[in-house]
C-alpha cells in the first residue's frame, strides 16, 4: 500500500483561503518571525467535517472501553459458574495486557506511514468479534486467554493510530480540545459499561452474563460500520468537507509543519536522544501506575479495610469515571484558550494542567488512605476527585505528542504507551505483594469478617492443615500495608509530574522534520 502524503504547503508557501490574512493571522512570539500561532479559531465546529471525526472517534474509543473493562464484572458470575480460583481470574483478566503490549509501537508506524483509519477501525473491530465468541470460549480457560491477548493485540494499535490521525486532521490552535474529545470517549465508555454490564448480569437477558459480551460486541461492529463510510485518513481525501474548512486544517498545519515528508525516514537516534520525548515515556509510565492503582487495587482497599464494595457493576464504581470525563473535557476547551492567548505559551500551558492535575490526584489519593471505616460518601468523594483530577492530564502530557513531533504522533504514542502499559502487569503485583493482609468476605466461611495473610483470602477450614501457610491480622494491620501502597503511588504520581515540568516542551523538536533545510524548532502555541 502506498504511503500517504504529507500536509498541505511548507509555511513559507502558506496560501491562505478566501478572506486572505483576515481568516489566518499567524501570531509571532518576540523576535522569532516564524508562525507558532494561528489566532483564528476557523470555520465553525458545530457541523464541520473535523469534528464530525472527533464525534465517530469519540464513540470508537466509547466502545474500546466497554469491550475492556465489561469482562472485569461478568467475571463474577463466570468464576462462579466455571469455579476459577482468584488465580485463574487474575490470569483471564492480565491477558489481555499481554496482546495489548505488542502493537503500540508497529501500529504508530503503521498508521503514521499508511494511514490510521484502518489501523483503528480494524483494531476495534478484531476485539469486537471476539468479544462476540467470548462465552463460547469461556468454558475453555486457556482458549479465553488466547482470545483475550488476541483482543489485546487489536486494541493495542488504537490510541497510536488514533493520534497519528489527529496529527493531520487537528489545527494546532484545536489540538487539546480535539484530543480531549475523543479520548473522553474511554471514560464514559467506562461509566456506561460498568453499571449496563452489572445489569445484564442480573438479568435473564440472553443468558445473563453472556449478553454483556454479545451486546458490547454488537455495538462494535456498528461503530466500525460506520467509521469505514464517515471516516478519512486525512482532509485532502475527504469527500464532504468544504474548500474553507479544508484549506483552514491545511494551511493551520502547515504553519508548524513542512510538506514532503513522506519519503523522510523515522529518525529513531535523535528521538532517543530527545529529553521531551523521554519526559512524556516517563511521565506516561508514572500516570498509568497511578492510574491502574487506583482502577484495580481501591476498590480492594474500600472492601478489606472499611468494609464497603465500590466495585463490579455498582453506580459507586462508575462515579469517579465520570469526573474523569467531564474534567478533561473542560481541560481540554480551557487549555486551547489559554494557549490562544498571550503570554500563555504551549509549554507552559501542558506543564501547568500536568502538575495541577497530579498534585491534586496524589492529594486525595492520600487522603483516601486515611479515610475510617463507616464514612462511605467520604471514601467515595475522594477516590472521585483523585481520579477525576488525572482528566487534566488529558490536556497536558496526553496530548503533547502532537505538540512536539505532530508528523511522528502516531510513532510517539505508541512507544509511550507501550512503555506506560508495563504498570497494568506490575502495578497490581506490586500492591498486592505490599498488602497481603486481606479480610475473609466469604458469607459460607467460619472466618468469616476475619483478617488473614496467606495463599488466599479464607482458609479452607479450620484444621492445622488447611490453615497452614497463613497467620491472623487486623484491620489496623491492613489498613497500614494499603497507606504504603498509596503513599509509593502517590511518590511515583510526583516523580512523573517533576520530570515533566523539568523536561517536557510544548515546541515542535527538530528532529520532527529531518530535512536540513527545513528543520526547525517551532513552538505550536508560543515560545515557552
Amino acid at each position: 500500500k502506498k504511503a500517504i502524503g504529507c500536509w498541505g504547503s511548507s509555511a513559507a508557501d502558506l496560501t491562505m483561503p478566501p478572506g486572505g490574512p483576515k481568516q489566518l493571522q499567524a501570531v509571532t512570539d518576540g523576535d522569532e518571525a516564524t508562525p507558532l500561532l494561528l489566532k483564528d479559531k476557523g470555520p465553525p465546529k458545530f457541523r464541520s467535517s473535523r469534528y464530525a471525526l472527533v464525534a465517530l472517534a469519540f464513540l470508537g474509543f466509547f466502545n474500546v472501553y466497554a469491550l475492556r473493562v465489561n469482562l472485569s464484572v461478568a467475571v463474577v458470575k463466570m468464576a462462579t459458574q466455571y469455579n476459577w480460583d482468584s488465580s485463574t481470574k487474575g490470569n483471564v483478566l492480565a491477558s489481555f495486557f499481554y496482546g495489548y503490549i505488542i502493537t503500540q509501537l508497529p501500529g504508530g508506524w503503521f498508521a503514521t506511514r499508511y494511514g490510521g483509519k484502518l489501523v483503528f477501525g480494524l483494531g476495534i473491530l478484531t476485539t469486537s468479534v471476539l468479544t462476540l465468541l467470548t462465552p463460547v470460549a469461556a468454558a475453555h480457560v486457556p482458549a479465553l486467554i488466547v482470545l483475550r491477548i488476541v483482543e489485546g493485540i487489536g486494541e493495542g494499535v488504537t490510541y497510536p493510530a488514533m493520534h497519528a490521525i489527529l496529527g493531520r486532521w487537528a489545527p494546532p490552535q484545536e489540538r487539546s480540545i480535539m484530543a480531549t474529545i475523543t479520548y473522553s470517549g474511554a471514560f464514559l465508555g467506562t461509566v456506561f459499561s460498568l453499571p449496563v454490564s452489572g445489569a445484564l448480569c442480573d438479568a435473564d437477558f440472553l443468558g445473563g452474563w453472556p449478553a454483556v459480551f454479545y451486546v458490547f460486541g454488537t455495538l462494535g461492529i456498528v461503530w466500525f460500520v460506520a467509521w469505514i463510510i464517515f471516516a478519512s485518513n486525512t482532509p485532502e481525501v475527504h469527500k464532504n468537507m468544504s474548500a474553507e474548512e479544508r484549506e483552514y486544517i491545511l494551511s493551520s498545519i502547515a504553519a508548524v509543519q513542512s510538506r514532503n515528508c513522506t519519503s523522510q525516514p523515522t529518525p529513531w537516534k535523535d528521538m532517543a536522544l530527545s529529553l521531551p520525548l523521554w519526559a512524556l515515556i516517563v511521565n506516561h509510565f508514572c500516570q498509568n501506575w497511578g492510574f491502574y492503582t487506583l482502577l484495580t487495587d481501591l476498590p480492594t482497599y474500600f472492601n478489606d479495610v472499611l468494609h464497603f464494595s465500590i466495585g463490579g457493576g455498582s453506580i459507586d464504581a462508575a462515579i469517579p469515571y465520570l469526573c474523569l470525563f467531564l474534567v478533561a473535557l473542560a481541560s481540554g476547551q480551557l487549555a486551547d484558550y489559554f494557549r490562544r492567548r498571550q503570554p500563555h505559551s504551549t509549554t507552559l500551558v501542558r506543564k501547568s494542567f500536568n502538575t495541577l492535575g497530579y498534585i491534586i490526584t496524589i492529594t486525595f489519593l492520600i487522603l483516601a488512605s486515611y479515610v475510617k471505616a463507616g464514612h462511605n460518601t467520604i471514601a467515595v468523594m475522594y477516590l472521585s476527585i483523585s481520579q477525576g483530577a488525572n482528566g487534566m492530564a488529558q490536556a497536558g502530557f496526553n496530548v503533547n505528542h502532537l505538540d512536539i513531533a505532530p508528523r511522528l504522533a502516531g510513532v510517539l504514542m505508541g512507544i509511550t504507551n507501550c512503555i506506560a502499559t508495563i504498570p497494568g502487569f506490575v502495578a497490581p503485583l506490586v500492591a498486592g505483594y505490599l498488602s497481603p493482609c486481606a479480610l475473609c468476605d466469604k458469607e459460607d466461611s467460619v472466618f468469616h469478617n476475619t483478617y488473614w495473610e496467606g495463599p488466599d483470602r479464607c482458609p479452607g477450614a479450620n484444621t492445622t492443615q488447611a490453615l497452614q501457610g497463613f497467620s491472623p491480622c487486623d484491620q489496623t494491620r491492613a489498613a497500614d500495608q494499603w497507606r504504603l501502597v498509596f503513599f509509593i503511588s502517590s511518590g511515583i504520581f510526583a516523580f512523573g509530574a517533576l520530570f515533566f515540568l523539568v523536561f517536557g516542551s510544548g515546541e515542535v523538536q527538530p528532529w520532527n522534520d529531518k530535512s536540513p533545510t527545513q528543520s526547525k524548532t517551532i513552538n505550536a502555541g508560543s515560545k515557552a
